[in-house]
């Protein structure tokens, strides 16, 4: 907290108080003291001190007043700073696999691929209300379904509509990954993360999915890759620590994208399991807190007016006392 003027060049009219005391100041029958009543003949033996004093305060007080209002007309400020924080959410695209097999029964549950997946992926998406979120829908094609918003509800409906047939029957991850670049790019939220999520292995023409995360990673987009597997793969695909090992085919490439763009690579088998690891994205792509600090300025001139004024009717009372100065 500290003080500052709006108008400080009022301040130098403070250079003419010492020019007005001079002016003032009595001299050689310049004033006389006086005692009311019957008080004479007991200022015997501090009559000088207090005509010191009887002469001297009116104009102490008449110039401290007078610097009170000077200062005021300078408009004193007091100068708050606050400190705010807040959540800054990131730019989230969410790309969906709606090939076919995403019809198979999940083993846990008797739900759909697509049902478990749905589900997870609108819990995830209620629990991060301050990311800028988009959702794209590939099969053997890639269509926008939400673009970049900020309200979940919209992601949530989003998601619900999601079916099979909307879409031409595949599994083209690279239209996948480019569509969501694309939203991702349209955002305005930094650092920008995709999660894509499939059950299958691309099967499309044209662009290759590593071709698509290169460009991904030029562009500052984290890919994270989600695949939905039967049980007994699992064990064998989940989270291999070198690109290939231990994995067939479509975890090899799903673990080179999310190697490529800085993201990581998960494998899940029923709706636990994604729900798990939707977690441990939301707590890799937790929000930033962001602090800001503003100033709030609060007037004094009025208290410091005010206090000119007192001090000012302090002098005049002084005067009205049986001790005063005349004229």
């Amino acid at each position: 907290m500290r003080l500052e003027f709006a108008s400080p060049h009022f301040l130098y009219l403070l250079l003419l108080l010492p020019v007005w005391w001079v002016l003032v100041w009595p001299r050689g029958g310049a004033g006389v003291l006086f005692t009311r009543g019957d008080l004479v003949s007991r200022q015997v033996g501090w009559w000088g001190v207090r005509s010191a004093v009887a002469l001297t305060l009116p104009r102490v007080l008449r110039s401290v007043a007078m610097a009170l209002i000077v200062v005021a007309l300078a408009e004193p400020e007091r100068i708050e700073v606050i400190e705010e924080t807040a959540l800054r959410g990131r730019g989230i695209g969410l790309a969906l696999d709606l090939s076919s097999s995403m019809l198979a029964v999940n083993a846990q549950g008797g739900s759909t691929r697509l049902e478990v997946a749905r589900k997870a992926a609108i819990r995830f998406a209620n629990g991060r209300p301050h990311d800028e979120m988009s959702l794209v829908a590939f099969a053997g094609q890639a269509t926008t379904r939400v673009p970049p918003t900020t309200d979940p509800h919209l992601i949530v409906k989003g998601i619900e509509s999601l079916e099979v047939q909307l879409l031409l029957d595949g599994t083209d991850i690279s239209s996948g990954l480019l569509a969501s670049i694309a939203r991702l790019v349209d955002s305005r939220r930094t650092p920008r993360v995709m999660i894509l999520l499939t059950d299958g292995a691309h099967n499309g023409s044209g662009v290759q999915p590593l071709a698509a995360a290169r460009a991904a990673a030029a562009l500052g987009v984290r890919v994270h890759t989600i695949s939905i597997l039967g049980p007994a793969d699992v064990a064998a695909a989940a989270a291999p620590e070198r690109w290939g090992s231990g994995a067939t085919g479509k975890e090899t490439v799903l673990t080179a994208i999310s190697g490529l763009t800085g993201g990581r690579y998960f494998a899940a088998s029923g709706g636990a399991a994604l729900d798990s690891i939707y977690r441990e994205i939301s707590r890799i792509e937790a929000p930033v807190e962001d602090v800001t600090r503003r100033e709030v300025r609060h007037a004094q001139r009025l208290w410091v007016l005010l206090a000119g004024f007192l001090v000012l009717a302090s002098e005049v009372l002084f005067r009205g006392t049986r001790r005063a100065v005349v004229p």
